[in-house]
């Protein structure tokens, strides 16, 4: 009995070490996205961007033969920015191809090679570039409002998105070397 009585005692003091947590300089902890959010967000811009650009993964939909479904989730100026979105989308994807146009850090479309377009056709590119902006910006506050985050962080998962999905030769607004500068995909 006192042999385990020792060998308990000498399990207690051992297992009562004193552990010294200081460093040298302040521990930082930065945690600045909701990750369960930030997959609300990614979902809904998903679900968006399915509408616009067809489904990611098609296959499986079409050896079921089932057509797409979306949820009526999103108010009437939502759905019509979706849909005008659509309409254009044609378009707007032939100024990129010719390299007219690019889309920016914030998920927005600007000219790139402005000098490079006759007069009359860059008033229409400007133009088609003006109501494309003003929808996304619909869409982005929308969704942003939804999930309860910034505008801003909805148009980095957009940008991220157009950046995957998009064919090689489309202008995007990248980080590099410590700043933005515009490089084809």
């Amino acid at each position: 009995m006192k042999k385990v009585f020792f060998v308990f005692l000498a399990i207690v003091l051992m297992s009562c070490a004193k552990v010294n947590l200081q460093t040298s300089q302040p521990l930082k902890v930065d945690i600045n996205m909701r990750v369960d959010v930030y997959q609300h967000v990614a979902k809904d811009v998903e679900s968006i961007q399915d509408q616009l650009y067809g489904p990611a993964q098609k296959q499986i939909n079409a050896i079921l033969m089932m057509g797409e479904a979306y949820a009526q989730e999103y108010s009437a100026d939502v759905t019509a920015a979706i849909e005008r979105r659509k309409s254009r989308i044609g378009a707007i994807e032939k100024y990129f191809e010719k390299g007219y146009i690019g889309e920016n850090k914030d998920a927005y479309l600007q000219f790139v090679a402005k000098e490079n377009i006759l007069a009359d056709l860059k008033n229409t590119v400007e133009s088609a570039i003006a109501e494309e902006n003003a929808d996304r910006r619909t869409i982005y506050k929308a969704i942003a409002q939804k999930n309860g985050v910034d505008v801003s962080e909805t148009a980095k998962v957009f940008f991220d998105d157009d950046y995957k999905r998009s064919p090689n030769g489309y202008w995007f607004e990248v980080y590099e070397g410590g700043r933005y500068t515009w490089k084809q995909k």
